[in-house]
Formats: structure tokens, C-alpha cells, sequence
């Protein structure tokens, strides 16, 4: 039998052989992320102003994540922020890379915290508007959220 046919034989007893599911299914695996939403809300801003805040509470349940970005048609850009103490002052810093969002944990976005910078509301909001937002993740689903807006005064928990 010549070589390329030995070859041939060999390779296709290997895909054939009740082994090759053994080596398959010895591949790495991720865990898959998930990412469940609740109590997406959104501060109302002051009459004319060109930016608001989204809150939400983001529970991964699977595999290590990360919110890479968010967008809404109701603004002209949505970026992930955090809050920071500089000394005396309270800072706001962009996260470009996202937020980490670590397997089994909430992650709270919240006054003071980690937010969702909404700029340049395409119309003025109004308390009780419903206004969606995209969630993007880097290994789970992208997921639309409906972000209910809320007075500032407004105790977080209380009615909507």
C-alpha cells in the first residue's frame, strides 16, 4: 500500500474512532456569561441640560464579563463612567475598556458610582418616559433595556 494511502486510512480510522470525541471534547471551554438587568433608571436632569445619568444593577450569573458599551437613539452618545475621590474633589472618569463584571457578583451601577454618561438627549426627557438602552457585553448577549425616568428626588426603590 503506498504512503499516501497508509496516511489516508489512518486519518480517516482517527475520525471515525470513538477517540476522536474524547479529543474534542477535551477542548477549553468558557463559561458562558450572563448577565441578568433590574432596576435600570435614569436621573432627570434639569431643564436644558445636555446630559443625565442611567443607573442599573448588572448580576452576572455565568462565565466572567464585562460591559464593553451602551447606546440609545434617544442621545447622541452613551458611555460608561465611574466616580472616583481625588483628594477632597469627586471625579468623573470614562471607562473605554468597560466595566468588569465578575462571575456570580452584582455589579451596581448608582449615584456616586458607576453610571452611564447620557449625552446630548436628542429630546428633552420628562419623569415617567421610557427611553432604551443597548447594553453591549463582551461574551454575553447584547440586550436591550428600558431605563424608566425618575425625579432625582425620588428615593431609589420608591415608585416609578
Amino acid at each position: 500500500m503506498s504512503r499516501s494511502r497508509t496516511g489516508a486510512l489512518w486519518a480517516g480510522l482517527l475520525l471515525t474512532s470513538p477517540l476522536m470525541p474524547v479529543v474534542a471534547a477535551a477542548a477549553p471551554t468558557h463559561a458562558a456569561a450572563t448577565v441578568s438587568v433590574s432596576d435600570p433608571w435614569i436621573r432627570l436632569p434639569p431643564p436644558a441640560a445636555n446630559v443625565a445619568a442611567g443607573y442599573v444593577q448588572l448580576h452576572n450569573g455565568g462565565g466572567t464579563d464585562r460591559l464593553l458599551s451602551a447606546s440609545s437613539a434617544a442621545f447622541a452618545e452613551v458611555q460608561i463612567h465611574a466616580m472616583r475621590m481625588d483628594g477632597e474633589v469627586m471625579r468623573m472618569q470614562a471607562l473605554p475598556d468597560g466595566l468588569a463584571l465578575p462571575e456570580g457578583q452584582t455589579v451596581a451601577l448608582q449615584p456616586g458610582g458607576y453610571h452611564l454618561m447620557l449625552l446630548k438627549p436628542k429630546r428633552p426627557l420628562s419623569a415617567g418616559q421610557t427611553v432604551r438602552i443597548r447594553l453591549r457585553f463582551a461574551h454575553g448577549a447584547e440586550q436591550a433595556v428600558d431605563f424608566s425616568v425618575r425625579d432625582g428626588r425620588v428615593a431609589q426603590g420608591a415608585a416609578r
